[in-house]
């Protein structure tokens, strides 16, 4: 008969026999896990913080307590509340255009390193004696990593290796500072920093990574976010090796974000601006005309203060008039807008951003003007980038216009409402003489006048507050930190990958001692 006992003995003293297989696998494991620990550079954990502020928390609050009185419905904006979209803000914050801009600021994509005992360390800032040159359209040419090892002897390139998949390995030797490194895409310069010190023999391996695998890398890295699903307050972390690069990053990328931020504001506030100033002396012209003609009115037909009339207005009649003169204004702001855009020189401008006239809309129109102009000055008539854009741009301002056509249909049907309410309370005024009904015409007219220069003299002076240089998108809540332990790599999972290594490295060399050399 078969034993089919399981004999734990037996199965220890096989395993033991086996132990000059296992313990050389073990021993050479744990070693490779002791030099990968000795020899990676080791990475931290880099955290900040960043609240998003309101246009209502700004220096603008005071202008737009302004629109709980009459004019707040000027542009149908009365009741409502600005907020915004932290998701929105975490596009912005990381996109190419600010990533990008974050990278260039601070030399993010050289990176110069030095062998330091086993580890081959990262020079950053003041440790890195070396200053990297090159001209802002070597980076467009550039579509493979650079990579140069560079060998000093007291302050004086004794050779240079330069290896891309851009062109064949290039060798400079004895050369003094500063270096220039004529290369097929174009030339790089390396220059000692100021007051650094390069003394002895010394080796230095530099990389330039492509500006766009940079910003993939970094895209992929980063996690933006909002800390909480309902909170306003953006999370940022990423890992690196050097503490003083990943904290320089970090807070170059907050500042070119608000820098962004406020540029944005700055642009739309003078484009209302320059719009608003035309409009205003138009305005200005017609009160001057209207008060000009009131005042001759009145002297000749001898009418006397305009408190008469008042009296003859039914209960309401002031209210309503006003509402008139409101939704009367709205519909020729909006009169405006489309003028400019019928306007053939303004083709390929700008639309002013006014609230109520599909504020979203008129921004991605606008973004779509400025990615034409760049896309014009970089290029010829004829060229299918520009064919695009203006393919993009006349949809765009098809629907724009559409927006706003619905708009006014929606305010101009308003208004008709609100003058069948007022022609009950004009039967009543049609008892009073001609001439005052007619100089009651021409004080409805000044006030709708003043209504509108009003509203165009406050957006000028929310332009002045926009370029006040303390509005900023977001509040650094926790400038950026890094974490007290590196993060890479972890001592205790490296050790245990080992060990598991080892396990399955043992078994398959007993299964194949025993399976297959001991058959033979």
């Amino acid at each position: 008969m078969n034993d089919e006992n399981i004999h734990i003995g037996a199965l220890l003293k096989q395993f033991f026999i086996y132990w000059k297989i296992y313990v050389p696998i073990g021993i050479v494991c744990l070693i490779s896990a002791i030099f990968f620990i000795l020899v990676t550079p080791k990475e931290y954990e880099f955290t900040a913080r960043m609240q998003l502020v309101d246009d209502e928390d700004g220096m603008l609050s005071e202008l737009k307590m302004l629109k709980s009185s009459g004019l707040s419905a000027l542009l149908g904006i009365g009741g409502k509340t600005s907020g915004t979209s932290t998701e929105d803000e975490v596009i912005i914050l990381m996109s190419r255009t600010n990533v990008t801009r974050a990278i260039l600021q601070t030399g993010y994509l050289v990176e110069t390193r030095q062998r330091r005992g086993l580890k081959n360390t990262l020079l950053y800032g003041k440790e890195n004696p070396l200053s990297i040159l090159f001209p802002e359209h070597f980076l467009d040419t550039l579509s493979s990593p650079i990579k140069i090892k560079l060998t000093l002897s007291d302050g004086i390139v004794q050779s240079a290796r330069i290896k891309s998949k851009l062109f064949e390995t290039v060798r400079i030797k004895e050369q003094s500072f500063p270096c220039r490194l004529q290369l097929p895409v174009g030339t790089i310069m390396i220059a000692p920093d100021a007051g650094a010190s390069i003394s002895g023999k010394q080796t230095f391996s530099i990389r330039i990574t492509p500006l766009q695998k940079q910003y993939e890398d970094l895209y992929e890295d980063i996690t933006a976010e909002a800390e909480e699903s309902i909170s306003n307050i953006i999370l940022l972390s990423f890992d690196n090796e050097n503490k003083q690069r990943g904290r320089d990053f970090l807070n170059e990328l907050m500042s070119v974000y608000n820098r962004y931020s406020r540029n944005v504001k700055v642009r739309e506030a003078d484009l209302n601006a320059r719009f608003v100033r035309g409009r205003l002396d138009t305005i200005t012209t017609e009160l001057a005309y209207l008060e000009h003609k009131i005042e001759a009115y009145k002297k000749q037909h001898n009418i006397p203060e305009p408190t008469l009339y008042a009296k003859a207005a039914m209960t309401g009649k002031l209210e309503l008039e006003s509402l008139i003169m409101e939704t009367t204004a709205r519909l020729k702001m909006m009169d405006y807008i489309v003028e400019y855009m019928q306007d053939p020189e303004n083709e390929y401008a700008s639309i002013p951003v006014f609230e109520g006239a599909g504020e979203k809309t008129v921004a991605l129109y606008n973004q779509l003007v400025l990615e034409r102009q760049r896309v014009h000055l970089a290029s010829e008539e004829g060229n299918p980038a520009l064919i695009l854009a203006d393919k993009q741009l006349a949809e765009q301002r098809k629907m724009l216009s559409e927006t706003i056509t619905a708009t006014r249909n929606s305010i101009k049907a308003s208004l008709d409402e609100l003058n069948r309410k007022n022609h009950a309370f004009n039967s009543q005024l049609g008892e009073l003489p001609t001439q005052e009904r007619e100089y009651i015409e021409m004080k409805r007219q000044q006030k709708i006048q003043e209504t509108i220069y009003l509203f165009l003299m406050q957006k000028l002076q929310e332009k002045t507050l926009a370029n006040s240089p303390d509005e900023q998108a977001g509040r650094v809540v926790d400038a950026t930190y890094s974490s007290a332990k590196p993060v890479y790599p972890k001592r205790w999972i490296v050790l245990a990958i080992a060990f598991m290594a080892a396990c399955i490295l043992s078994l398959i060399a007993i299964y194949l001692k025993v399976s297959v050399f001991t058959k033979k």
